[in-house]
């Protein structure tokens, strides 16, 4: 009879024994306790039992096109096998982490998982399968399992033709106390971390045996102090660098300007990490920093992590690196570079949460530029860090108020030398006026060479200020860049506005506040509060080689910027500013921001905020246990929505629809990024008109004006887009 498969290619008993050797490795490296190990390696070997299946066999020797869920035909021979050993070593009969993987190495566990599905037929070669997996087992030292025979006479009423495994799944049993619990709902409330560790096991050995890899160690940094020392030996170290090295057994907060080598600190303070997690805001910055960390510790060990990174890493790659795309979203590679919401999403069980959670807990996690996150994304994060911890972590910033700092849990200080603080790189100037009223002292700068960025609370007014220039004055070497740009655009104009020519004038909202490296000649800004205001100012004379450069604040506000920062906080930074130095120093602004964030984590509003994230993350653990979350779910997305209601989704405006149309008929459908637009959730609430379901596209599609200089258009207002002189009517407009 012809032999079991697992791939075309492969026979199943070849990938079973490869999976067992490979967990086998990856539980010693990740050292698991002795329970969890013996755990991983019974789901290791049974994983794949599902293939033994008629449908299967048929399905990989391409006899059918469609095959029954192996991972489901699994679950009644690992969940007997399970309970067997569970009785054998005296563990908790209930405690089925072994099973939950199994069943779920294909897809998140959820309360719709497999329902429906009729009984599988099993192959005859079953029986002789097993006793080789019972042989390899033996091999491993794992125990409790009777003979082949006892065994398959035990289970034969799970396995029959009129025993559906999604049955089986549903139906309920008594359990602890009281309480009744379905085999479904027992995965449910299975301890998380030991699931996490488990599954990631599992899922790491699979995915690294169909890589036709034979060694983890590809999973884990060596060296890395080695690397990280070479590196850094072309140039003198500063003493908070040579601080940072020496507390590599400790938590760590550091505290640099900006320049002065502060990532350098970061990763001498790594040491000899096995695993490290560089999280930062966005993904401009950690596009920046992945690269970077590629040439110190090499392309194939730095991972890249965030929602557009699949599409970075194709587009860069002559064929899909599915292994690196694989390994790099679950946290598995040596060093991953990720948005702070891969992290998140983690606690907040996102798809993967299992092997993300359980990497970051053994990880050496480095946040940051800290001060760049809202209040209820601090919550979360604070909450995620107190409920599992990394193995290390470091908080880093040029501006950590020790208001922010005690959020945290304890860790050692160090600050950049006195020197260093005292660089004076901007001369301020305070207007009272509204920024569209002194546009002219921008176009005269430009007029006389030097490179202008102005900085807008709002869209819609840099859409305006834009159009004004360009369709008012007359100027064209301006340059526009905002959050409502495709992709594609976004991408073409950062580049674009990382070498400007002389004259060039750069609108931008907030967007450029973490994202760009960029170093400009004059800044012109609207009043924001003023940890906003200092990292606009580091977007002009970057690096302090130049001699001051002017900054100019208008004082006053609009409706909008009110909408956004409110009223309070606004007036507060605005008393801040007026009493700095006319040249101040960075020290000057560090201290500045102190003490705005002083203020505002007083405020009840901000606290309020706060204590949301991190109930939000409790309540999603509490409520979800070991299920993924499901955002499809009202509820549960709602629990997202922060105070400016910013949550986004991508939709594509109807100008590129053709366009996506074709990709999808030339088999580039992964390319259908380019078009993405984020636009506020409450748009597709409130003009669903505007945004009409489109077959076979998974994405909205926006009837919206759309242009590569302008960007998307509000569904609100259209016809005074270029009327500058109704920003009466702009208080209903929001970031």
């Amino acid at each position: 009879m012809d032999e079991l498969l697992a791939k075309p290619d492969m026979s199943l008993l070849r990938h079973s024994t490869d999976v067992m050797h490979l967990g086998n490795d990856l539980a010693n490296r990740m050292k698991l306790n002795s329970r969890l190990r013996l755990k991983a390696l019974l789901a290791c070997a049974l994983h794949d039992i599902g293939k033994a299946t008629i449908d299967f066999q048929e399905y990989i020797r391409r006899k059918k096109r469609k095959a029954y869920p192996h991972a489901l035909a699994s679950f009644p021979l690992i969940l007997a096998a399970e309970g067997m050993m569970n009785n054998y070593y005296r563990w908790d009969s209930y405690e089925l982490t072994a099973t939950a993987s199994v069943l779920t190495h294909h897809s998140p566990l959820g309360p719709e998982l497999y329902r429906g599905f009729e009984a599988p037929g099993y192959h005859p070669n079953l029986k002789i399968f097993l006793g080789d997996l019972w042989n390899l087992l033996e091999s491993y030292e794992v125990n409790g399992l009777p003979g082949v025979e006892q065994f398959l006479q035990f289970t034969q009423p799970l396995l029959n033709k009129d025993s559906s495994p999604a049955t089986i799944l549903d139906c309920v049993i008594h359990a602890k106390g009281q309480l009744k619990y379905s085999i479904r709902g027992l995965l449910q409330v299975l301890p998380a971390h030991d699931f996490a560790q488990v599954k990631s096991v599992l899922h790491l050995a699979d995915w690294l045996a169909s890589a036709g890899k034979h060694d983890a160690s590809v999973l884990f940094l060596n060296s890395g102090k080695q690397i990280v020392k070479s590196f850094t030996s072309q140039f003198p170290l500063r003493n908070f660098q040579r601080q940072a090295e020496d507390s590599y057994n400790d938590n760590i907060q550091l505290r640099a300007p900006t320049g002065t080598g502060k990532t350098e600190a970061l990763l001498l303070w790594a040491n000899d990490a096995e695993r490290l997690i560089y999280l930062l805001p966005t993904q401009a910055t950690v596009n920046a920093m992945w690269k970077r960390l590629q040439c110190i510790y090499g392309d194939d060990y730095v991972a890249l992590a965030h929602e557009r990174a699949n599409y970075m890493l194709r587009n860069e790659s002559d064929e899909d690196p599915l292994e690196m795309r694989l390994f790099g979203s679950v946290f598995a590679k040596p060093v991953t570079v990720a948005t702070l919401d891969q992290y998140l999403f983690a606690h907040l069980n996102g798809r993967h949460w299992e092997e993300r959670r359980c990497f970051a807990k053994q990880a050496t996690v480095v946040l940051d530029e800290i001060h760049a996150y809202e209040p209820y994304t601090l919550g979360l994060l604070v909450k995620a860090l107190k409920t599992d911890a990394p193995a290390r972590f470091a908080i880093a910033s040029a501006t950590l108020p020790p208001s922010l700092l005690k959020l945290f849990p304890k860790g050692t200080l160090i600050e950049a030398e006195h020197n260093l603080w005292q660089r004076t790189r901007h001369r301020l100037h305070l207007e009272d006026d509204l920024l569209q009223n002194v546009l002219g002292r921008a176009l005269s700068f430009a007029t006389s060479g030097k490179r202008v960025l102005i900085v807008v609370n709002t869209i819609r007014e840099a859409q305006m200020l834009y159009q004004t220039l360009k369709n008012e004055l007359n100027w064209d070497k301006c340059h526009l860049l905002h959050a409502r740009f495709t992709f594609r655009d976004r991408q073409e104009k950062e580049e674009k506005v990382k070498d400007p020519k002389p004259g060039t004038i750069f609108i931008a909202t907030q967007i450029v506040e973490v994202s760009l490296d960029i170093s400009y000649d004059m800044l012109l800004t609207e009043i924001a509060p003023i940890d906003a205001l200092v990292q606009r100012m580091g977007r002009v004379n970057r690096s302090g080689d130049q001699p001051q450069t002017p900054v100019i604040v208008c004082c006053k506000y609009s409706e909008n910027s009110k909408h956004v920062y409110g009223k309070e906080i606004l007036d507060y930074s605005l008393e801040i500013l007026k009493e700095l130095p006319a040249s101040p120093t960075d020290q000057d602004l560090a201290n500045a921001t102190d003490r705005l964030y002083s203020h505002i984590m007083a405020l009840e509003s901000w606290n309020k905020e706060f204590n949301e994230g991190a109930q939000t993350l409790e309540e999603v653990q509490n409520i979800l246990g070991c299920y993924t979350i499901d955002l499809s779910d009202e509820n549960m997305r709602d629990k997202f929505i922060t105070r400016r209601g910013q949550i986004s989704v991508d939709v594509i405006p109807a100008a590129f629809l053709q366009d996506v149309y074709h990709l999808y008929e030339i088999g580039e459908a992964w390319r259908i990024v380019e078009y993405l637009t984020p636009v506020p959730i409450w748009w597709i609430y409130q003009f669903s008109d505007r945004f009409p379901p489109c077959k076979d596209i998974q994405h909205p599609v926006a009837d919206l004006p759309y242009n590569s200089e302008i960007g998307l258009l509000p569904p609100y207002l259209e016809e005074d887009q270029d009327d500058m002189s109704k920003t009466h009517s702009l208080k209903d407009i929001f970031i």
